[in-house]
């Protein structure tokens, strides 16, 4: 088994957390209070509350990777970069075809921790939660940095878009040096630090990429 894989079969358990309850909840009489939020983001929950409309109000509703929730009656809509304030709207105009004034209100119940994955050869692999801009010399610092077999010109990151998994390679090496860019991550990217057994494994998971429209993939 390459090194790669076994590593990540081997951390798997420990780095990734576990999926959220989908237990339904009675709807309350009156709308929780709910920690203040700027905008609306991807692998938050909502709750969207119908007046006198108990049937169409959801309780706890996750917004997926897309940004999208899926609303009765309503279909998908776009929650991803709106205030509460404009979902609400946007709801009641989609409800208009169906219901005579309709009045909602939405609340965000869980804001989704904004989190990376750092693993391979650094000194203190695992999950890290990160506020703000944060560059991979950042990311691969909240693990203690390179472990003494890490090979510097093998920094990948692995990144979901769209459904499609994309990567890139960085030079840990040169970007320290200001010979290149230190690019920014973002929450949900993993960090894999290669070593000398990882430039094959790298090559066979650059082979079986779809897409790679976020990096340009250095071979």
């Amino acid at each position: 088994m390459r090194p790669f894989i076994k590593l990540a079969l081997i951390m798997a358990p420990a780095l990734w957390p576990a999926a959220p309850s989908t237990a339904q909840t009675s709807l309350p009489s009156t709308p929780p209070q709910m920690p203040a939020v700027t905008n609306i983001g991807p692998n938050d929950r909502i709750q969207v509350t119908v007046f006198r409309e108990p049937e169409l109000s959801v309780d706890d509703v996750p917004v997926d990777e897309s940004g999208r929730v899926i609303l009765p009656l309503v279909g998908p809509v776009t929650a991803a970069g709106k205030s509460t304030e404009a979902l609400s709207t946007e709801i009641q105009g989609r409800l208009q075809h169906y219901l005579r004034n309709p009045k909602v209100t939405v609340a965000v119940k869980q804001v989704a921790g904004k989190r990376i994955t750092v693993a391979g050869a650094v000194n203190q692999p695992g999950v890290f939660p990160i506020e703000g801009r944060t560059t991979l010399l950042q990311a691969v610092a909240l693990a203690r940095g390179p472990s003494q077999v890490a090979k510097l010109d093998q920094a990948l990151i692995f990144r979901d878009r769209d459904g499609k998994r994309t990567a890139a390679r960085f030079d840990l090496k040169a970007i320290s040096k200001g010979k290149a860019v230190d690019p920014e991550v973002l929450p949900g990217d993993t960090i894999a630090m290669g070593s000398s057994g990882f430039k094959t494994a790298w090559r066979d998971i650059v082979m079986t990429l779809r897409s790679v429209n976020v990096f340009s993939v250095i071979p």
